[in-house]
């Protein structure tokens, strides 16, 4: 068997439809916040929140299917203490970034955006680190309710978003990542991050997929920009933007 390559992959050529289940599975919506999706709030990390923003039309989807199909909903938040008390400084290619105020509990940075506000009965978990699982209630809330999928979507892709299904993946939940519904700052990161999550950690999928194995009108995303095999030649823009 020919050796499976990140261009490959990239270039669409393994991709097939994915069943994803259907029951004892939640759907993580994760860090989809006024900060990152929205110009006027915090984070510079963009020169806008386009690449972010392309998540949101995807995670809408994927919300609108978990409601119809009765699939239960968990939002995360990032949130700082008052002052970034828990915030670590820098470290990486982002040492000596200066920290500033930002995404702290109580004000409306770290609110879930208007398109996705949680419903009654929808879980909001609060967390200061990249893992939805570090430091929060979400492993009890599955074990309780006895899920042992997870359905993966939103900001941002290599960090929070991969992070959170690392953790997933070693907790021995199935874990699925909806790349038409996640965005991160740098194209190529988020690149990387579903073709390494996609290696062992868990399974990349599209909204579509979530749709029909959830028995849902298959809509898919139009107009998402980030499709393998379909416009990778036209995506420069993106990672001229975030350069």
């Amino acid at each position: 068997m020919a050796r499976k390559t990140f261009e490959g992959w990239l270039g669409g050529e393994y991709s097939s439809p994915v069943d994803v289940p259907a029951s004892d599975v939640a759907l993580s919506v994760i860090d989809m916040q006024n900060a990152f999706l929205r110009e006027e709030y915090s984070l510079g990390i963009a020169e806008t929140q386009e690449p972010f923003a392309a998540a949101l039309p995807g995670s809408v989807k994927l919300v609108e299917a978990a409601r119809a199909a009765g699939v239960p909903v968990i939002y995360t938040r990032y949130a700082y203490l008052p002052g970034n008390e828990d915030q670590l400084d820098p470290a990486g290619r982002a040492e000596g970034t200066a920290l500033s105020p930002r995404l702290v509990a109580g004000t409306v940075d770290i609110e879930i955006v208007d398109e996705l506000a949680p419903i009654d009965g929808e879980i909001v978990l609060d967390k200061s680190r990249p893992s939805a699982f570090y430091g929060t209630r979400l492993e009890p809330y599955l074990t309780a309710r006895g899920i042992r999928s997870v359905v993966i979507c939103g900001v941002t892709t290599n960090i929070c978003v991969e992070t959170t299904a690392r953790d997933a993946s070693q907790r021995g939940y199935k874990t699925y990542v909806i790349e038409d519904a996640v965005g991160e700052a740098e194209l190529s990161r988020h690149w990387h991050a579903l073709y390494t999550i996609e290696f062992i950690f868990g399974t990349v999928a599209t909204v579509e997929d979530v749709q029909r194995s959830w028995d849902v009108p298959v809509t898919g995303v139009p107009g998402y920009p980030l499709k393998r095999g379909a416009n990778v030649e036209m995506l420069a823009w993106l990672e001229a933007a975030a350069s």
